[in-house]
């Protein structure tokens, strides 16, 4: 009877070791890419996002977009675990477009790109368009037609399951926290829901340009879409720091739109497919890395009233330099010296 107590401490001894050899067991292979979850990671980056409004008219009619007048900015941020924070400032003072008006813009973007999950959620409101090609629109077919009141405003988010978490890592080549040192790849298996508003004063299209679309004064769209996608990523890796990373996904969405216009309240359900690209090049090496990424996604509907195609397209280019600063021994171990 005096032994059961001892016995009792070597068996819960043994769990708790157990339990230790699971826990410090690596979650993922190491030979193809390192983490670096437990640094301070710190950016310096250069970016520019973009929401842009496209109009494909009938045959006869010349093609138009409205794109945004917006300059780069510089930033900085920083990341801990799942946390981070940035901070930007648009240069303006190399943008000198006037004649093309000024777009006022506000993006808000979460990029969380885990072990086994990415997800985005994004919420943008942009105000202030113009015409393009230079002159459509415009009497003396040299200046642009500049729409202040347009705008167009952007809320969703998606998330996608990465299924080969073991040897590739989205983050290694998007936020800094990992280093992929050998090729992999990894299908993608989620999902989106976003809603997009584009509205302005008056019709989208001028007069000049068509008097019958004109004439309907559409001015608003009104789009709702939610559905499953698939997806594949794939890093390319040469001489272990260098690699080439892209993303493609796809999505079969359901889609409400609605347009508005005189006397014209238009509903339209269906199924319609869209798609969110990725590509990022750069270097990696333990302590920092230098990446040059491009995001981009888009939205086609054709309208109910006129026989117009409309396409929505977001994105953002990024230009960034991320220092990875241990904050304990054991990441100072896992870092180590630069290669």
């Amino acid at each position: 009877m005096n032994r059961i107590p001892t016995l009792l401490l070597m068996c819960l001894l043994s769990v708790l070791g157990a339990r230790g050899q699971s826990y410090n067991k690596p979650d993922h292979d190491t030979t193809y890419y390192r983490s670096f979850k437990g640094t301070i990671i710190v950016r310096a980056y250069l970016s520019r996002s973009y929401l842009q409004f496209k109009l494909d008219p009938p045959a006869g009619i010349h093609p138009m977009s409205y794109p945004v007048n917006k300059a780069f900015s510089l930033g900085v941020g920083l990341t801990y675990k799942s946390l981070s924070f940035s901070f930007s400032k648009g240069l303006n003072f190399i943008h000198s477009k006037k004649e093309r008006g000024e777009t006022k813009s506000t993006d808000l973007q979460l990029r969380l790109y885990k072990r086994k999950w990415t997800i985005d959620a994004v919420a943008s409101f942009y105000r202030g368009y113009y015409l393009n090609p230079r002159g459509l629109g415009m009497e003396d077919n040299h200046s642009y037609y500049v729409r202040p009141d347009i705008k167009i405003k952007m809320v969703g988010a998606s998330m996608y399951r990465v299924l080969n978490d073991q040897r590739f890592c989205y983050g290694a080549g998007l936020s800094q926290n990992a280093w992929q040192q050998r090729s992999a790849g990894s299908f993608l298996l989620g999902g989106e829901a976003f809603y997009l508003f584009t509205g302005g004063d008056s019709t989208f299209v001028p007069y000049k340009v068509d008097s019958v679309y004109a004439k309907g004064n559409i001015h608003k769209i009104n789009l709702f879409e939610i559905g499953p996608g698939v997806g594949y990523a794939y890093t390319l890796v040469v001489q272990k720091h260098y690699f080439l990373l892209g993303s493609f996904q796809a999505n079969l969405n359901f889609r409400y739109s609605h347009e508005t216009g005189n006397g014209i309240g238009a509903d339209k359900f269906g199924f319609a497919p869209n798609y969110m690209l990725r590509l990022a090049a750069g270097y990696n090496t333990n302590k920092w890395g230098l990446s040059l990424a491009w995001l981009t996604t888009g939205v086609k509907l054709r309208g109910k009233e006129f026989d117009y195609r409309y396409s929505i397209i977001a994105g953002n280019y990024r230009l960034v330099y991320a220092r990875r600063l241990a904050i304990n021994h054991k990441m100072k171990n896992i870092i180590g010296p630069d290669d």
